[in-house]
């Protein structure tokens, strides 16, 4: 103890609010609240937490806040305790704290854990987490008390208020010659002996004494006892989850000879009752990380023994939860929703599928259910039991084991108060038969100790209370009668094994001892065992350790009311690895590597308390009292001496509440109110409590007041606390500790001296005290006996300052420097250089011979020699390393390792630029006392280096001169590390430099492998050992690349680079130079960081960086500003812009990919639906003026059909581009039907009446779609509370309809509430139906969700149970149910659905209806359905092949039906038809292509409808997929023969309905490319459908005369539509000019015989062509494909309410099929979006590929590797035709980065995530070409625009910057940190920041800097071989990116190695010439035969091979040197 500070009175931070509140009385006595103080471990700060707890209420306090009252009053229960503890913060995400062996948790993962208040009553239990959460948990007992545990809480049940077993008397043992005989019965043998304890006494029981009781019977129990079967012990680990079991590892078998018995269950004894539980962490080295060790006291009142167990955590990996995955139960109930009257277990059984909810299981959630399992999972269920089995042999043959289900809080929430105590329930026991398991204890028999203690005592069985259970009996058959109860087999309450519980916590014992109590206790035998005892656990140091290096770990146990306190000492290691086959016990369940053993047990008298004290070191607080009574603290611990604490003043005042004023004030106004201090001495301290971190504890005086008080333990001072840890981390362990406590006692010594008035009183106590301890330490080796160390002692010298600048000086130089350290600064130099100072009393010339900080620190060490502490320190029995009392071996060893260790020390902060030397107390006070030792011992080499930095000369005095009898060798060389690190990188054979694990062996003759200093050694030496490992790992590398790794290895982090100093961090910063352009990309994160390459790493992460300080997060714009009229201009556009889009990021993208020109403004002004459509009508000259108005109205009319078109077309515009702000309305737009007409202007509206919502229903559907499509899938908050909150108020609307589908769409549906679904069905409004169950079915697309099914199942006639009444519901809503049924069950093969489908397809109706709900748009629902539920699934159906699903679909589509009227239709064939293009989609089946494709002869066309000709043609070619070719012979070939001259459409002239069969043919075919090239961009496809689109409109705009050329017209219609949104599938999100131009004209038909369906399709292909603004395209997936024939059907409707033959909802489902493929490069700084080239390469063979080598028309095949050029953002081609994309922005100043998608599959799912990638800036070069550039667009830009210059362009004009390149100033300029910095960030260092402190490092003539030059100039010398090397150059040139395929590489070696094997591919020449100074450059020219790669110059891939500190520089610094010594 250092010592001690009053920190004023300590109250309960909630006891005045408790007061207020009337909670309290004022001024409450102690007994009316309990007061826990509590520190949070978990978190990375110093939090205490206070609770204040009366019988109703808890408060809680945090930091000395008051945070919170929780209130009880409504409960009627007591509060029996209040905890904290720590729970999972969700179910999903469980996280146990790591034992020994596993790494410990960074701090970011401690967030799986979160605080919570844990509030237990009478039998309930509420939970409140400190973030909110709260629950609520019935128990089904009565919970006496409670521990928290690292996860969770242990809770202890009641015992019986009637219970017996605890006043059993322990008859003493009869002498062998009594007339009793010694062999007891063997009933006695198997009772549980109790010890005479007064447990009951204070309500004595009769003894079960009767008049046939004899002294055969009376060892046998009672008959009346109450103890259960339950265990004592349960744990609550989740509040989601049952209550655990707290299970042991049984006793071993005893040895032969000995007698057995059969293992019982493996739970404690109920008699062991919780007494504390504290989780240890164990430090070891780096390499095993930091572990926990659990320990757990129990207290066995009945035998008096207290068990010290470890606790674990059972773990069992589930494929859900990712945690301990529990055994199966037999019966399944819900903890809090089940009534106590409902059956359930044996009685009601239920069914493992059955759902408690509608909603489906989660899989991260784990219900309360319990299920039967199978045969094969009960072996999971016996894990545990056959690791106990293998240590009883006897066990598991003989004992039948029992199936039992747990005790349900079920119990607790029965109201059974009514007629019986619910006491009576809480444990029911039962009947223990011959083959039940009897419940034996694993505590019973007390343990042989060491020392002698405890005895033998007999273990048995349990009886049971035979009255209770038959009183629960009568009980329960009368609430069986009343038919309330099922019984308690129905509950699952048998207790004997507790199967349906899960064994959580594992409980280990280590050692028992007994209590010894020497008093009777009667008052506290009915309170819990936690109150009467206090634990505390301490973890000895490092330093600390036995013979064998294993730590010590001690437990101590205070019982206060004996005044004893126990301390049971535990040896920990790690584990030895055991051989196979050592030990065939197999571990426990996540058994840390560690090994736990008993040491010794160490009983202290008369402490009346004690407490652990920590800070940062951990020892015992002491209040001892003697047999007068007076009382004493003092600080102990087994590897300490004792310390005597003397208290200070104590303040009466609370100095942490706002009201107090301070203790130094002396205004009058506070005089009175100043804190004053009393003495306290321990006499009138009662007891110590409350330890907090940093020494902080409570005293309680005899009065009450707890008094705060700060115990020091260890320096505060950094450099102190280091160097006392340095040495004592060399000295053997019964030596270590022995330091810090002299380090305390000079403190105090100090002190007291400073009290008494001493002359030259020190500054700096700690460092002071430090060099006083040295000192002393090697003074004393001249003495040989106490009597010679007491005749060496002095006075100090006097210092007397002559003025009051040299007093100043005195305290502005505590230490050993002749100046403070602001006057060694620059700027105070002018004070010695211009003769300020220079009179004879100046600062330089002081008489410093006698009053000098070395001289004056000498003498007070020989003065503390001389005292009393110093005697007893360094005396006769001294426990000093150096004490006279040791032998002089022993003694020299210390001096000399402790010399070395702060040698080491000083060597060590070389490496740190964080350390500098000014810094006082530093490394140059070190430096003083070191020359000062090396003196004495006469290490000359040693005093000549310290004494060559020192600023004040050492005087030449009686005591510098050398212990000349002391034979400590000086080592044999002068250890420098600079020395040693330029010797192992600039030769080949480097020099010794020794570590402290090195002198610790040396001087201990121990093996340091597995010693517990190793973390210690790692903290204070950390750079050393990793510069150690290093050279051991560069011995066996050949290229930079493998530094770089071994670097990493070693623990080299861009932070610990930036501290290094400049001239050992050129070498390690030129290697990492060298692997920046190009690094593996399979290194991890670490390592990119390392190499300041986190780009790569973070390339299609979702994660966005963060923005760097002054970055510009707005786009570029040309709209700088908009004023007031601009404002006033766009307000009728205000709605528009909010529809486009509302985040910037999204603006900028769109912006880059159509910067060239208007066509994105083109597209959107085409679907704009609120902007007025202007239209051309010229007047006849025969129109009079009022028939000129008429045709405009006429014509404004035909053109709204148009309008209300748009928005299905704009939903694809705008796809997922918004993040709507969750506080503000989402507008959706209306329609604006007014139109300009040219040439007069004139505004011309339409008939409002005639376009109302109600009449035009599905138009406005459709703009509520297409608002709520804007809306990104990835947006957050779109829940229920938002959906609801854009709720068009009572009144259910068409908008907000669509809305709802939309977003189910994007899949924002499932996550809201399922009830809001009913809320929106129960108004039966068609359209929010339609739109709330397609989105459903959408949202759960391929869930099979039962809630989903039910919803779609009651909007469906067939789906309803037979007898059912009609449904009162529109055929399009059932329709919509049949839609959803097969987007539900997608892809599952679902038997039952597919046989509802098939029989809605093929159901024959009774009678002909005039408006049947099975009409052609229901049918073709179901066929859509039945395909989606068997996807192409037509080679495996699995077991739907006795449905004959294939014979019936083909006849129903390819038979000739039998129609009795002419205007009845077949509604049949166009379903089975889609339904078989989906079911055998891409399967390649001939005979079923062959079978549904068109008929054969033009004759049977008459009787097939042209439209189902088109879908037959397309389910022909969508089956055999492979065969499709995009080329005018394929079509012709796929023509029936007569049709085949005229396949390209040129000759037909006129329409002919003949030819509608050919035309319907002919667009099927197209319809068939589109789909197979759908989203590929390809345009030679493009090309052919763009030939027939223009055909068909010519052939549409032909002249019809007759009715039969009108109806061929609308044929050809429907054909032009089909084949332009085919056209717009292949090129969707390309806006390809080639197809906007024709899909403009197709919008801008204004004639009446255009229909609205025609209008459709043209818009939704204008959207399609403008995917998302060109940030998506479509996928040709199976589900993707089926989406598209779905929503782009060829039968469009004739009108807006048309939905006969498809229902214009599914119109949308085109969303199912979008792919996101928007290669978006950024700026990892302030990601912005960038223009930027990439190198885009496809895998051979690819269809892409094959499509790519027919466009250009090139020599190359698609075996080969082709590649293209594309500018980001761009879109990729399918990613499964791509091979890698690399970006090529070299030239731009980027890194370029390289995504591997072959290589790396998963990079594909990242890329449909998140389509950016993230690229770094690189630094600035100085290449001729570059540095020219920069000049001459710096001076450019200057003379342009001044103000345009940088605005700190001044800095250059300073004389330190003027010489900077532009390179070098662009790196200074750097705001963004993204160049040539050691890390990352706007600070990191450059090598301009090296340059400058290396040029600084003349100036000042440093030894170690002029060292560090010295090795720059020498590794400058040798870094060229890293290069020159013919190994190192092959790996370079290997690794470096040379790839033969032009393209930049990726620095992958298999990369590189697999691209040389190909052969005949694009091929590169490289050219590579010789640069300066080692610079090489590499340039690589591509001759790619693609048109991409023709087109474009040669790529250049210039690798600089550079140094980052250049060799100009290097040479710039070799001459300053040169001409600096010429100058000296």
């Amino acid at each position: 103890m250092a010592s001690v500070t009053s920190l004023g009175v300590h109250q309960p931070t909630s006891l005045r609010h408790a007061i207020k509140e009337g909670i309290l009385p004022p001024n409450p006595p102690a007994s009316s609240y309990t007061w826990e103080v509590s520190t949070d471990s978990e978190a990375n700060f110093d939090c205490e937490d206070e609770l204040l707890t009366t019988e109703t209420c808890v408060l809680w306090s945090r930091g000395g806040l008051f945070r919170k009252s929780f209130k009880f009053d409504l409960e009627n229960e007591p509060i029996t305790q209040a905890i904290l503890t720590y729970f999972p913060a969700s179910s999903d995400s469980q996280h146990i704290p790591p034992e020994i062996g596993q790494p410990t948790k960074k701090p970011d993962d401690q967030s799986l854990l979160s605080r919570a208040l844990v509030v237990f009553l009478k039998t309930q239990a509420h939970i409140f987490f400190l973030s909110g959460t709260s629950h609520v948990l019935h128990m089904p007992f009565e919970v006496e008390s409670a521990c928290a545990a690292p996860v969770g809480v242990i809770i202890q049940r009641k015992a019986k208020a009637n219970n017996t077993a605890s006043v059993s008397l322990r008859f003493p043992k009869v002498p062998p010659n009594s007339f009793i005989s010694s062999n007891s019965p063997v009933s006695a043998r198997n009772q549980k002996v109790t010890e005479f304890s007064t447990e009951g006494l204070g309500n004595p029981k009769v003894l079960p004494l009767r008049l046939s009781s004899t002294l055969e019977n009376m060892w046998q129990h009672p008959i009346e006892s109450s103890e259960s079967h339950w265990p004592r012990l349960v744990c609550l680990t989740d509040p989601l989850l049952e209550i655990g079991l707290v299970v042991t590892q049984p006793d071993k078998p005893r040895p032969a000879g000995g007698r057995t018995s059969s293992v019982g269950t493996i739970f404690l004894n109920a008699s062991e009752e919780i007494v504390h539980i504290e989780a240890i962490k164990i430090p070891f080295d780096s390499s095993v990380g930091e572990g926990r060790l659990n320990i757990a006291v129990t207290v066995n009142r009945e035998t008096s023994m207290y068990s010290v167990w470890r606790l674990s955590y059972l773990r069992k990996e589930d494929p859900f939860i990712g945690r301990q995955k529990n055994k199966a139960p037999k019966v399944s109930r819900r903890r809090s929703s089940m009534a106590p009257g409902l059956a359930s277990g044996a009685v009601t059984p239920l069914h493992p599928a059955m759902r408690e909810s509608f909603g489906a299981p989660l899989p991260g959630k784990k219900t309360r259910k319990s299920v039967r399992i199978d045969e094969k999972d009960k072996t999971l269920e016996k894990t545990l039991d056959n690791a106990l089995s293998a240590l009883d042999p006897e066990r598991g043959s003989d004992v039948t084991r029992r199936q039992s289900r747990r005790v349900s809080s079920l119990l607790a929430r029965a109201d059974l108060s009514a007629s019986q105590d619910r006491s009576n329930f809480a444990e029911p026991p039962l009947h223990s038969g011959p083959s039940g398991r009897r419940l034996e204890s694993q505590t019973s028999q007390r343990p042989r100790m060491s020392s002698g203690y405890g005895g033998p005592s007999f273990g048995g069985a349990l009886n049971q209370n035979l009255n209770v259970v038959s009183e629960a009996d009568s009980l329960l058959e009368e609430l069986r009668v009343d038919g309330d109860f099922g019984g308690f087999h129905t509950m699952g309450l048998e207790d004997h094994d507790f199967d349906g519980l899960t064994h959580e916590m594992l409980f280990t014992k280590v050692h028992s001892i007994t209590m010894d109590n020497a008093n009777v206790r009667y008052s506290t035998s009915s309170k819990p065992a936690r109150s009467q005892s206090r634990v505390f656990v301490l973890l000895g140091p490092p330093t600390a350790t036995d013979e064998q290096g294993r730590t010590l770990l001690l437990v101590g146990i205070q019982d206060p009311v004996d005044r004893r306190l126990q301390l049971l000492t535990l040896f920990v290691e790690r584990r030895k690895d055991e051989t196979p086959g050592k030990s065939s016990r197999p571990p426990p369940t996540d058994s840390p590597d560690v090994n736990v053993t008993f040491a010794e047990v160490r009983r202290v008298q008369s402490v009346v308390d004690s407490c652990k004290v920590s800070d940062g070191e951990e020892t015992i607080m002491i209040l001892s009292e003697d047999r007068s009574g007076r009382r004493e603290l003092s600080l102990q611990s087994p590897w300490s001496p004792l310390t005597t604490v003397a208290l200070p003043l104590l303040f009466v005042d609370d100095i942490n509440s706002l009201g107090f004023v301070g203790s130094h004030r002396v205004n009058r106004e506070v005089r009175a109110r100043r804190s004053m201090g009393v003495g306290v001495t321990g006499t009138q301290i009662d007891s110590i409590c409350h330890p907090k971190y940093r020494g902080v504890i409570d005293l309680r005086d005899k009065d009450g007041k707890f008094h705060r008080i700060r115990v020091k333990l260890q320096p505060l001072s950094p450099f102190v606390r280091r160097t006392l840890a340095t040495c004592r981390s060399v000295l053997p362990s019964s030596h270590a500790e022995k330091m810090l406590v002299g380090w305390w006692h000079i403190m105090q010594w100090l002190q007291e001296l400073k009290g008494r008035g001493l002359n030259t009183p020190p500054t700096d106590l700690e460092w002071s005290s430090l060099v006083i301890l040295l000192l002393s330490s090697f003074l004393v080796l001249e003495c040989s006996d106490e009597k010679s160390t007491r005749a060496n002692s002095s006075a100090p010298p006097r210092l007397a300052p002559k003025s009051n600048f040299e007093l100043m000086m005195m305290h502005e130089t505590p230490n050993s420097a002749a100046c403070p350290p602001w006057m060694r600064k620059k700027g105070w130099s002018w004070l010695l250089d211009e003769g300020v100072l220079d009179t004879p009393q100046s600062l330089a010339e002081q008489d410093l011979g006698s009053g000098s900080f070395m001289a004056v620190h000498i003498g007070l060490a020989k003065r503390y020699m001389s005292s009393a502490g110093g005697l007893s320190a360094f005396g006769s029995e001294g426990y000093l390393p150096t004490a006279v009392s040791r032998d002089r071996e022993s003694r020299n060893m210390a001096a000399w390792s402790t010399m070395l260790a702060m040698h080491l020390l000083v060597e060590e902060q070389k490496l740190s630029i964080l350390s500098p030397e000014e810094v006082s107390p530093g490394p140059s006070d070190l430096k003083a006392v070191l020359c000062q030792l090396s003196r004495w011992l006469g290490w000359k080499g040693y005093e000549a280096l310290y004494a060559l930095g020192m600023q004040v000369e050492l005087e030449e005095t009686r005591d510098s001169a050398p212990f000349v009898h002391t034979s400590i060798a000086q080592p044999p060389a002068i250890y420098c590390i600079l020395t040693w690190i330029q010797s192992h990188l600039t030769t080949d054979n480097g020099s010794e430099f020794p570590t402290l694990p090195q002198v610790y062996t040396n001087a201990t003759r121990d093996f340091w492998t597995d010693s517990p200093r190793r973390e210690l050694w790692g903290s204070l030496t950390s750079r050393t050992l990793m510069f150690e490992k290093l050279f051991v790992l560069l011995k066996s590398t050949s290229n930079p690349f493998q530094m770089v790794v071994a670097m990493h290895d070693c623990g080299f982090t861009p932070q610990i680079l930036e501290t290094l100093p400049e001239a050992v961090l050129t070498p390690l910063q030129d290697v990492i130079y060298m692997c920046q352009p190009h690094p593996p990309t399979a290194w991890s994160k670490s390592l990119l960081a390392l190499v300041n390459r986190t780009d790569i790493s973070a390339a299609l992460q979702p994660a966005k960086p963060g923005q760097a300080l002054g970055s510009d997060i707005n786009a570029p714009s040309h709209v700088a500003k908009w004023d007031f009229k601009m404002i006033c201009q766009h307000l009728d556009d205000l709605h528009d812009q909010v529809e486009e889009t509302n985040g910037t990021d999204s603006q900028a993208v769109v912006r880059s990919l159509f910067r060239d020109d208007r066509r994105l403004n083109e597209a959107q002004h085409l679907l704009s639906s609120t902007k007025p459509r202007v239209l051309r009508l010229d007047a006849k000259k025969d129109w009079t003026e009022p028939e000129y108005l008429e045709r405009q109205k006429d014509l404004a009319s035909t053109v709204a059909t148009s309008t209300l078109a748009i928005p299905a077309g704009r939903g694809l515009l705008y796809y997922a581009l918004r993040h709507p702000l969750l506080t503000q309305k989402y507008h959706i737009a209306g329609f604006n039907l007014t139109c300009i007409i040219k040439p007069a202007n004139n505004t011309v509206g339409v008939d409002k009446s005639l376009f109302t919502e109600e009449k035009m229903n599905w138009a406005f559907f459709h703009q509520g779609v297409a608002g709520g499509l804007a809306i990104s899938p990835n947006a957050k908050g779109i829940d229920t509370s938002w959906i609801l909150y854009n709720k068009p108020g009572q009144d259910l609307s068409n908008r907000h309809a669509g809305f709802l589908l939309a977003l189910g769409l994007n899949g924002h549906l499932k996550s809201v509430a399922k009830w809001v679904a009913f809320k929106y069905l129960t108004p039966k409004h068609t359209m929010t139906s339609i739109g709330l169950l397609l989105g459903l079915a959408a949202s759960y697309i391929g869930t099979m969700d039962s809630l989903i099914t039910r919803l779609l199942s009651v909007h469906v006639t067939r789906m309803l149970p037979p007898g059912a009444a009609e449904l009162n519901l529109s055929k399009h809503t059932q329709t919509t149910g049949i839609m959803g049924i097969g987007l539900l069950y997608c892809n599952s093969q679902h038997r039952r659905m597919s046989e509802i489908m098939m029989s809605e397809i093929e159901f024959i109706e009774d009678g002909e209806e005039e408006d049947p709900l099975r009409d052609e748009g229901y049918r073709l629902a179901a066929g859509f359905s039945l395909g989606l539920i068997n996807l192409g699934r037509g080679n495996d159906l699995k077991g739907l092949r006795d449905m004959r699903l294939t014979e019936k679909l083909l006849t129903i589509a390819t038979s000739t039906k039998r129609v009795e009227l002419v205007h009845v239709l077949d509604r049949s064939a166009a379903g089975a038809v889609v339904a078989i293009a989906l079911i055998f989609m891409k399967s390649g089946d001939h005979i079923v292509a062959r079978k549904i494709d068109v008929p054969n002869t033009i004759l049977q066309f008459d009787y097939v409808r042209p439209d189902i000709l088109l879908l037959r043609t397309v389910a022909k070619n969508i089956i055999m997929w492979e065969e499709i070719n995009p080329t005018f012979e394929w079509i012709q070939d796929a023509l029936p023969a007569a049709y085949r001259p005229k396949s390209r459409l040129t000759n037909v002239s006129k329409l002919d309905s003949k030819d509608m069969p050919f035309f319907s043919i002919l667009a099927g075919l197209c319809f068939a490319l589109g789909l197979r090239f759908a989203g590929s961009a390809n345009t030679k496809v493009r090309d052919l459908l763009v030939h027939y689109l223009e055909e068909f409109m010519r052939i549409v705009r032909a002249p019809a005369g007759n009715f039969d050329s009108e109806v061929t017209r609308g044929n050809a219609r429907m054909c032009m539509d089909t084949v332009a949104l085919s056209c717009a599938t292949v090129m969707a999100g390309t806006g390809d000019l080639v197809m906007l131009r024709r899909l403009r004209a197709l919008h801008g038909r204004d004639d009446p015989n255009t229909t609205y369906g025609s209008h459709l399709a043209a818009h939704l292909a204008i959207g399609a062509l403008f995917l998302g603004c060109g940030t998506a395209t479509f996928s040709t997936s199976n589900l993707a494909i089926a989406a598209l024939m779905i929503s782009f059907y060829p039968l469009f409707p004739a009108s807006v309410q048309d939905n006969r033959s498809h229902l214009q909802a599914f119109r949308h489902f085109w969303v199912l099929a979008t792919d996101p493929r928007c290669l978006v490069a950024r700026d990892l700084v302030t990601g912005q979006p960038l223009n930027v080239p990439v190198l885009i390469e496809l895998k051979p063979n690819s269809p892409t590929a094959v499509a790519t080598v027919g466009n250009t028309a090139s020599s190359s095949t698609s075996r080969e590797a082709i590649s293209f050029r594309k500018q980001t953002p761009c879109l990729l081609p399918p990613l499964d035709d791509v091979r890698r994309v690399s970006t090529d922005a070299s030239s731009m100043g980027f890194w370029n980065i390289v995504i591997d998608l072959e290589s790396s599959p998963h990079l594909i799912e990242d890329f449909r995530k998140n389509q950016s990638v993230y690229l770094r800036r690189r630094p600035a070069h100085d290449s001729p070409f570059p540095a020219t550039l920069r000049a001459l667009g710096g001076s450019d830009l200057a003379g342009m625009n001044p103000s345009a210059r940088d605005p700190l362009e001044w800095l250059f004009t300073l004389d330190a910057l003027k010489d900077l390149t532009h390179a070098e100033r662009s790196l200074v300029l750097d705001r963004l940190g993204s160049g040539g910095g050691v890390g990352e960030g706007e600070g990191a260092s450059t090598a301009v920041d090296a340059r400058l402190v290396l040029r600084s490092g003349l100036e000042g003539w440093s030894r170690d800097r002029l060292l560090g030059l010295r090795f720059l100039f020498e590794w400058a010398d040798r870094r060229s071989m890293l290069v020159d090397r013919p190994a190192e150059k092959a790996a370079a040139t290997e690794l470096f990116g040379l790839a033969d395929d032009g393209g930049p590489d990726d620095g992958s070696v298999a990369a590189s190695n697999s691209k040389r094997a190909r052969k005949g591919k694009a091929k590169a020449v490289a050219k590579t010439s010789e640069a300066k100074k080692g610079r090489k450059k590499v340039t690589v020219q591509t001759n790619a035969e693609d048109t991409a790669a023709r087109d474009a110059k040669p790529e250049v891939a210039e690798t600089d091979v550079g140094w980052w500190l250049k060799d100009s520089t290097i040479e710039e610094l070799k001459g300053q040197a040169w001409l600096t010594g010429r100058e000296e």
